[in-house]
């Protein structure tokens, strides 16, 4: 593999993803589709068809993934590059990240409150100004 020992943690992480999308396509995509097949549901034979394509999606999305992440030159020394910064990274302190929690939280619930205050409004204005036409 290219530059094995570099970038190592990021790139098992970026396997482990690529594993859980192509487990993903194949359950979701195919198996459940077989399982219906099986069961002989309505258009069986289209629904092997397209079991049989979400099979072959993961394969192939499993075998570029590795190629991708093991062997393409630029992708291995960008995920190289993005480990090497993720160590350089200052991450927040416990109480810090409260603080920037809570102060994000209560914004939100604020701006919440106010467009639906907003809208009950708009709402209301609509509904006189309908009431205010229906009497001409």
């Amino acid at each position: 593999m290219y530059k094995w020992p570099q970038g190592r943690v990021i790139r098992i992480i970026s396997l482990i993803l690529a594993a859980v999308i192509g487990a993903d396509l194949a359950f979701n995509g195919g198996y459940s589709r077989y399982e219906a097949y099986r069961q002989g549901g309505e258009a069986s034979t289209r629904l092997l068809a397209i079991a049989i394509v979400f099979a072959v999606l993961s394969v192939v999305a499993l075998i570029s993934a590795f190629i991708a992440i093991g062997f393409h030159k630029k992708a291995v020394d960008f995920l190289i590059d993005v480990e090497h910064e993720m160590v350089r990274v200052e991450w927040p302190k416990t109480d810090t990240l409260w603080k920037s929690t809570l102060v994000i939280a209560v914004t939100i619930v604020l701006l919440s409150a106010i467009i639906f205050g907003m809208d009950v409004l708009i709402l209301w204005l609509l509904d006189h100004l309908r009431k205010l036409g229906g009497h001409f």
